[in-house]
């Protein structure tokens, strides 16, 4: 037996409607295949290695399948049907929520807010969209400071000038109009602390029409990314970054460069490979003589997946700083 459904839709958009037929077609083969006493399965398709992070290679690519088996699989498989039912209806009704809401909604079912994430990432291979198109706000920890005006949709216009600690990316960066600056580069920094502490030394004002600043806090979050993203093919103007000279400062700046593995379907909309390495680099440790401490195990281990990787391989100024120990 099979079940049918004619949808009707009022929406307006076709990215949206085409992302709405996917979902139901998805619960469709769910309800059928019970219906038909056959096997609970979702297949999806993933890039499986780092080769995707620039390219996209569909010699790499694996399929991911979730079974209604095990107890693991059965509340894995659980997970997506909610959040696709969350999904369609924040699409239907044109409203959005956040990840933070998603998990609040159920903390039995998602135990972490990791979980409501990893599942978001293998919902967006699934259905073949961005996060952003599927009514969840993404949370932003960056912040920006410096010669920028940011104009919402909403009429509301940001100074990231006038700011002592800088100003939170918006949370819906898609919401964002247009910006005006007068800045001749962009510097993205690792760390708020260093963040914080040329503000307070009177940089930023000492050069108010030179820059604008950035920080991820760390690892940037997707919001974070398609901001930067945002500026430059809105500016167009130079974007350095300045990490630590350590395994994990190197990794994160190319995420902002190069991207990520596990956002691979989505790195064309989040990378930005004219992205330029200011510093700090691991020669400098020697010939500016830093303090440095000795590499821990989890540092190795990153150094070894760093390697591994083709964009590393393949950019000779790369390799040599990575291939320092």
């Amino acid at each position: 037996m099979s079940i049918w459904i004619v949808p009707i839709y009022d929406i307006g958009n076709e990215r949206t409607k085409l992302i709405l037929m996917r979902i139901e077609n998805i619960i469709l083969n769910v309800v059928n295949s019970i219906c038909n006493n056959n096997k609970l399965v979702i297949n999806l398709t993933k890039l499986s290695n780092w080769s995707g992070c620039i390219y996209n290679d569909k010699n790499h690519m694996t399929t991911k399948t979730l079974q209604f088996q095990t107890k693991r699989s059965r509340i894995n498989f659980t997970i997506i049907i909610y959040l696709l039912s969350k999904i369609y209806k924040n699409l239907m009704t044109k409203k959005s929520c956040t990840t933070r809401e998603l998990y609040y909604g159920d903390t039995i079912l998602f135990k972490h807010s990791n979980i409501v994430r990893k599942a978001l990432i293998d919902i967006c291979c699934l259905l073949g969209a961005k996060s952003w198109e599927l009514g969840i706000t993404l949370t932003s920890s960056g912040l920006v400071a410096g010669n920028l005006k940011i104009y919402m949709s909403n009429g509301k216009i940001l100074d990231c000038s006038d700011t002592n600690e800088g100003i939170q990316i918006p949370q819906d960066i898609l919401e964002i109009d247009n910006f005006e600056s007068k800045a001749k580069y962009i510097l993205i920094v690792e760390k708020n602390a260093s963040f914080q502490k040329i503000i307070n030394e009177g940089l930023l004002k000492k050069n108010k029409c030179t820059f604008v600043m950035i920080t991820g806090k760390g690892f940037p979050d997707i919001n974070t990314r398609l901001f930067v993203k945002q500026l430059s093919c809105k500016l167009n103007i130079p974007i350095l970054v300045l990490v630590d000279a350590n395994p994990f400062g190197i990794e994160i700046m190319c995420v902002y460069r190069f991207g990520s593995n596990s956002m691979v379907h989505q790195n064309e909309m989040l990378c930005v490979p004219s992205i330029k390495w200011l510093g700090v680099y691991p020669t400098d440790i020697e010939s500016l003589n830093l303090p440095s401490i000795a590499l821990t195990n989890l540092d190795q281990d990153r150094l070894k997946s760093l390697l591994k990787r083709s964009y590393i391989n393949s950019n000779h100024k790369l390799l040599q700083q990575v291939s320092l120990k």
